[in-house]
């Protein structure tokens, strides 16, 4: 890999320094998935696909439903990841100061998506070092005790909802293993990442993309 600056965690950063890539079958397979959904996702200037979800709530309290387009009217800081991807783990510290510094004007929502890097799966040996190691949910409760487990552990507050078991926010906005994407007050897609992994930059670009439409 590249000498790219990827996350603010050195630790993670080392890793991925050296990090080899998986088999053959399993790369093309990543790729495949990704080329199908990259056909179908929305693009800057287009319309955000719409979806229903509940924000994952604190323990003991009741979950809150919402819709997508009923959040117009405010510009809405969209992400997508999982705890199991060591760059979206390590930039986790810059994706709160940038909730913290424009939530006033920006809505902000976390989508908990299907784990990037799973035990039965194409694991990494950070995950290890971090104790970051779990099999693929295959129930919705089971990611949502994984989500639970990522915003407690990394101790996050920019608000958290689960994509359904099936996946179908991923595959609509194509969004694994991580991905950022900024929608104005109408709906409209404004800015969108390349596709994770990803460093850094993508993620200052984002927060300049931010600042521009507030």
């Amino acid at each position: 890999m590249s000498n790219n600056q990827w996350t603010t965690d050195p630790d993670i950063d080392a890793f991925l320094a050296t990090m080899e890539l998986p088999p053959e079958d399993v790369l093309a397979s990543v790729e495949s998935g990704r080329t199908e959904h990259e056909k179908t996702a929305p693009r800057v200037g287009t319309p955000a696909p719409d979806f229903t979800g509940e924000l994952l709530p604190a323990a003991g309290d009741p979950a809150v439903s919402f819709r997508l387009s009923d959040q117009r009217g405010k510009p809405l800081a969209l992400l997508f990841g999982s705890y199991t991807c060591p760059i979206f783990r390590g930039q986790i510290k810059r994706y709160e100061e940038i909730y913290r510094d424009f939530q006033a004007r920006c809505a902000f929502l976390l989508i908990y998506i299907r784990e990037a890097h799973p035990e039965d799966g194409w694991q990494v040996g950070i995950n290890h070092m971090q104790d970051a190691v779990f099999r693929q949910p295959r129930s919705l409760d089971a990611r949502k005790d994984i989500a639970h487990i990522c915003r407690d552990k990394m101790a996050m507050t920019i608000p958290m909802a689960l994509d359904g078991i099936d996946n179908p926010l991923d595959a609509a906005y194509s969004a694994s293993p991580e991905r950022l994407n900024l929608l104005d007050r109408e709906g409209i897609v404004r800015h969108r990442s390349e596709p994770g992994p990803f460093g850094m930059s993508e993620v200052e670009a984002w927060c300049r993309a931010i600042k521009r439409l507030i």
